[in-house]
């Protein structure tokens, strides 16, 4: 029981590395793209960020956590900005670094804060 409980974490972990990883270079590829035209590294992010997230969801809803009971997108909301925030304040602190790096290392962080929290709060699990 012990060993399938674990190798079904190990999947979700595998498939949310993936979703997270496709939602990451949303995330990446659209804030570039804005910041392309529009010159402003935040706005570009939160644009991208908005895309990313309803992937992250919709996906995570669908592939990583389809055992789940239940999930919030309340508490998703929470968790994404919560990371989206942090990204934030890292990128503020790459202010030196070419815009292409300051983002993409800025929105590297999120995925291990979203994978615990979505693990341990948004998604709801049956008891065994």
């Amino acid at each position: 029981m012990i060993k399938l409980h674990i190798r079904n974490e190990l999947r979700r972990i595998i498939i949310f590395g993936i979703v997270g990883g496709g939602a990451t270079l949303i995330h990446i590829l659209v804030a570039n793209l804005f910041h392309a035209v529009i010159k402003d590294t935040i706005t570009a992010s939160f644009v991208g960020f908005c895309f990313a997230f309803v992937f992250s969801y919709l996906a995570h809803r669908q592939f990583t956590f389809h055992d789940a009971v239940k999930g919030s997108p309340f508490r998703f909301v929470i968790v994404a900005g919560s990371g989206f925030l942090f990204s934030l304040f890292v990128l503020d602190h790459l202010a030196g670094f070419p815009a292409w790096v300051a983002l993409t290392l800025s929105i590297g962080v999120i995925p291990l804060w979203s994978f615990l929290m979505s693990r341990l709060w948004v998604f709801s699990f049956p008891q065994s």
